[in-house]
């Protein structure tokens, strides 16, 4: 048996546990104690550092220069070692709308992950399937074209091709005619789909049918505010259901673009660091250099912004999000930049840099720390093994500064090479 024991650090398990050691044998952590900690194995010195639990993603979309709708394993396994050298150990990967051969191949890509994890990547919780059943009228940067009302048939096939490790499935409620979809799901979550997480996003539902999803079995709310009804005082719609319903996990995008700080700080406020988890929906540029992808983008100073390669409508195309030309500006993924359909497609950030973000609108290490690892891994039915330092979790741990620079990441169990 390995014994590793991290020393002197100032530990948040996601709450303050204060100076003290953590003791991880083969991939599991064994204690935390203020006692003098053993002296055989290896010893890792967090004098003057924050030890606090593996982040989790719970919607990334990309990293390290890589899309997660490919199809190709390898890319899926850059993806988890982008967001592993940045203190994220687990990810839910996002899979935008496209052809079913585009999706049941990512699907496939991603399953293989799941189930060979990558020795210096993050542990992929999952698939998250996110514009397919979502709304045309809140498609944000999901294509149009190829989204359908929540169906069985393409359902199944996309189950089957995960292997069942589809984690995560957004719907637009409105066009779940009696939330016949919901309802099963829900009904046969357990037992037939490895407790898959039902959510509500890209769509257009009013207040009523929004409220009424979530007493049908959504749990969770895809990216609230954005790709979503609401937002108006005289018409209340899905964002003001995710406000009101306790029962519903709220999706929170930290880079600052997608959402302001005002509203951020808002949602906290009013459901609760219990009930808000904070993502990126980061593109394949979250953990990439800045000069690596400027090499392959060209500046238009007209637009002030970078543009990228355009994505094909073949149905075997990759990456496949969107039809529509990509740019970067302001920090942010955009589409079809200076024309009126510009609009977000997603951060570039990590987690890490999102938590940041929340820190300085005034909210905790602890409180901040909670909405980035216990509170997603409860919605995801995985706090059993990942979210906190605990005894007998599975050790996920990172070790950063004062100032949230990562200095030494700890996957399960094994400490991260740089």
């Amino acid at each position: 048996m390995e014994t590793l024991t991290i020393v002197n650090g100032d530990i948040h398990t996601p709450t303050h546990y204060g100076q003290g050691s953590i003791v991880i044998q083969d991939d599991t952590i064994s204690e935390i104690t203020t006692d003098k900690p053993p002296t055989s194995g290896q010893v890792i010195d967090a004098t003057g550092c924050l030890v606090i639990p593996g982040l989790i993603d719970g919607l990334v979309h990309g990293g390290g220069g890589c899309d997660s709708m490919t199809g190709e394993v390898e890319d899926i396994a850059t993806i988890a070692r982008a967001h592993a050298a940045n203190g994220v150990t687990s990810l839910v990967i996002g899979i935008s709308s496209g052809s079913m051969p585009q999706i049941n191949g990512a699907l496939a890509a991603i399953a293989h992950v799941v189930d060979s994890p990558v020795e210096d990547g993050a542990r992929i919780l999952g698939s998250y399937v996110e514009g397919k059943f979502g709304s045309v009228a809140k498609n944000g940067a999901q294509n149009a074209k190829y989204i359908t009302p929540p169906n069985f048939e393409e359902f199944h096939a996309m189950w089957a091709a995960s292997d069942g490790t589809l984690k995560v499935i957004s719907v637009a409620p409105e066009n779940d005619e009696n939330f016949q979809f919901i309802q099963h799901l829900a009904a046969y979550r357990t037992d037939a789909y490895n407790n898959i997480v039902i959510a509500m996003g890209h769509t257009n539902a009013t207040y009523p049918q929004a409220m009424a999803a979530i007493d049908a079995g959504v749990t969770r709310a895809t990216h609230t505010y954005n790709g979503m009804s609401g937002m108006h005082h005289r018409e209340l719609g899905a964002v003001e259901a995710v406000f009101a319903h306790p029962a519903i996990h709220a999706e929170l995008i930290v880079d600052e673009h997608h959402v302001q700080p005002f509203w951020g700080k808002h949602l906290i406020q009013q459901k609760g660091i219990s009930n808000v988890g904070l993502i990126t929906d980061c593109t394949e540029h979250a953990g990439f250099p800045e000069e690596e992808w400027q090499k392959e983008a060209v500046y238009e100073p007209q637009l002030d912004a970078y543009r990228l390669n355009i994505a094909s409508d073949s149905d075997t195309a990759t990456p496949a999000a969107t039809d529509n030309q990509k740019y970067i500006k302001n920090g942010a993924m955009w589409l079809d930049v200076g024309k009126p359909t510009e609009r977000l497609a997603g951060a570039m950030i990590t987690l890490m840099d999102g938590i940041r973000n929340v820190i300085n609108w005034g909210f905790s290490i602890e409180e901040t720390l909670t909405m980035a690892t216990l509170t997603p891994a409860q919605n995801l039915g995985m706090a059993d093994s990942v979210g906190s330092i605990a005894p007998g979790k599975t050790a996920d741990v990172v070790i950063v500064d004062a100032h949230l620079n990562v200095q030494s990441v700890i996957l399960r169990g094994k400490l991260l090479k740089s």
